[in-house]
């Protein structure tokens, strides 16, 4: 059979394989649609590429195409704009050509040809003291140049650099590519470059061509050798292809394996189903090996069951390390981590300390933070929730927010604002001789808001990263997602949907034309934002309560020990 008859887009060479293969197997159920939250996600993804979109469109010599007119009519229009020669085109449409198909979100022409852009509703910064980053901004994207403080790696880098792979390969294949001296790729996300000179965005660049990471290989003497994106690419595409047609001629080369994308998959259910109710892969909820990894405990060491995953030795577990992504002593406590894990999920225990309880974060007076912010990543909403000590009685939630549109002006007058109201609460602190702190989960409350010179003055010394503490400290069950912890210990959300990424939506209601909607958008923003400070004290209070053994929760039977 030909390889052109089964076509390939962008991202099966970054996915799993199975995926790959249920799609072309005819012993597949037709394919499942996606579930609720993952529409939604994809949706908030969708939204903020328009969001994008409409802004490249203004940059100068560009070009933005649509739809309306259906997918051939689109690609027609992209190459008739190519051989124009035209600086920008955004929401192109690539012909197919051999097994390849795809539509990168923007092509930039540099020389005399194209390199491919994508956006993406994820960060993309990534600070290294003394590394430098190529970057171009939206306004001038075919100007590459270095910005020093910024890693030129990325927690997405390779998943990026894959897909940035497949449309230069299509490009190349076309005719219309910049040159071999130009193989780079670049990435718009949901960063904010403002302090770079961002609109908020940069255009991150990637390198292609460069060796970067070491990966397994089987080949290899030392069973790992370092490839380049394109390597990678060239090398997952050509066995997608091979998956495929045996897929489709009804053989199997790739059996499911529960691995991290599976929570974004249709297919998720089925692979669980094939794989059988004693699979032990998707047994386990968060910290998961590769499905590579996953086939070694299992053909290596006869790993099939959880209880089989639960009693292996990892020292006795030869041959994980190569697998690994970062091999060595990482890859050991991965490896010794997902056998704990797997005890615990026996066991039917969510949280327990990591080694010895440690001691819950306190303070006289305790201030939970959290921020929202819009498409253009400025912040509307400084969520601050205070109380006295570790009284929840006397929890108040006063946040700084505007509902109406923000320019770098407005954003940057509700940021005094906020910096102000810290220094009241610490100032006043100080007077009665009380110690406070700042509480929030992850880094964005920091790695967002220090841009603003008040805001850095006014949380200097005086934030707690909780979720770096509780990774730290505590091994959970499902991850560590507020969303996942805080119910552990009875809380829930006020709103229904409760997450960042609907919150994005939601403001722009509120902003909207219709009141009755803008009123109702404000009310769950205000309660969402209420809830998820909220929910950091009722941790905090949680684990207090369970290493005092004092109302330790079936949930958390750890805290019984």
């Amino acid at each position: 059979m030909p390889s052109a008859e089964i076509v390939l887009g962008g991202y099966p060479a970054k996915n799993c394989a199975r995926a790959v293969h249920n799609d072309f197997s005819p012993a597949s159920p037709p394919k499942p649609p996606l579930d609720e939250a993952t529409q939604l996600l994809l949706g908030e993804g969708v939204a903020f590429e328009e969001h994008v979109n409409a802004r490249l469109a203004r940059t100068s010599g560009a070009v933005l195409l649509g739809d309306e007119n259906g997918w051939d009519a689109n690609r027609e229009a992209t190459l008739a704009a190519m051989r124009d020669g035209v600086a920008v085109i955004v929401n192109g449409r690539l012909p197919d050509v051999g097994p390849r198909t795809g539509a990168p979100d923007v092509l930039v022409r540099i020389g005399d040809g194209y390199v491919p852009v994508d956006v993406k509703n994820n960060g993309t910064r990534a600070e290294a003291k003394t590394r430098s980053a190529i970057v171009s901004t939206v306004d001038a994207p075919a100007d590459l140049h270095p910005v020093a403080g910024l890693s030129d790696s990325g927690t997405h880098r390779e998943d990026e650099g894959v897909q940035l792979a497949h449309y230069t390969r299509m490009l190349q294949d076309l005719g219309f590519h910049a040159g071999d001296e130009h193989l780079i790729g670049g990435i718009i996300g949901n960063s904010d470059f403002t302090p770079e000179g961002g609109d908020p965005w940069l255009i991150r660049w990637y390198d292609l061509t460069t060796p970067f990471k070491a990966t397994y290989s089987a080949s290899a003497s030392a069973g790992r050798a370092k490839r380049s994106l394109l390597d990678r690419y060239d090398h997952e595409f050509a066995f997608r292809l091979k998956v495929a047609h045996a897929a489709r001629s009804g053989k199997e080369l790739v059996r499911p394996f529960h691995v991290s994308e599976c929570g974004a998959c249709a297919w998720s259910s089925y692979c669980h189903q094939v794989a059988g109710p004693d699979d032990a892969s998707f047994a386990i909820d968060t910290g998961l090996p590769t499905a590579q990894q996953w086939r070694h405990l299992r053909d290596a060491h006869q790993i099939t069951t959880l209880t089989d995953l639960s009693a292996l030795d990892p020292a006795t577990c030869t041959g994980w390390d190569a697998r690994d992504t970062q091999p060595g002593t990482r890859a050991q406590r991965k490896l010794a981590t997902l056998v704990r894990r797997a005890g615990m999920t026996t066991a039917g225990v969510e949280i327990e300390p990591l080694d010895a309880w440690p001691e819950i974060p306190s303070a006289d007076v305790e201030v939970d933070f959290d921020i929202e912010w819009d498409l253009d990543g400025r912040i509307y909403l400084w969520g601050v929730r205070i109380r006295e000590g570790q009284d929840d009685a006397t929890a108040v939630f006063d946040p700084v927010v505007s509902y109406v549109p923000l320019d770098d002006d407005g954003a940057r007058a509700l940021a005094v604002e906020f910096a102000a109201k810290v220094e009241a609460l610490a100032a006043s602190a100080a007077a009665e001789g009380k110690a406070l702190q700042i509480y929030h989960w992850t880094s964005p409350e920091v790695s967002r808001t220090f841009k603003y010179a008040e805001v850095r003055a006014a949380l200097e010394g005086r934030t707690f990263d909780l979720e770096a503490w509780l990774r730290a400290s505590f091994l959970t069950r499902r991850g560590t997602s507020i969303k996942v912890v805080a119910p552990l210990f009875g809380f829930s959300w006020s709103v229904d949907d409760a997450g960042g990424l609907q919150s994005q939506t939601h403001i722009e209601t509120a902003r909207g034309d219709d009141p009755d909607a803008a009123a109702a958008s404000r009310a769950w923003l205000h309660a969402y934002n209420q809830s998820d400070v909220a929910a950091q004290a009722a941790i905090r209070d949680g684990l207090r309560a369970a290493k005092s053994g004092d109302g330790a929760s079936r949930s958390c039977p750890a805290a019984q020990r």
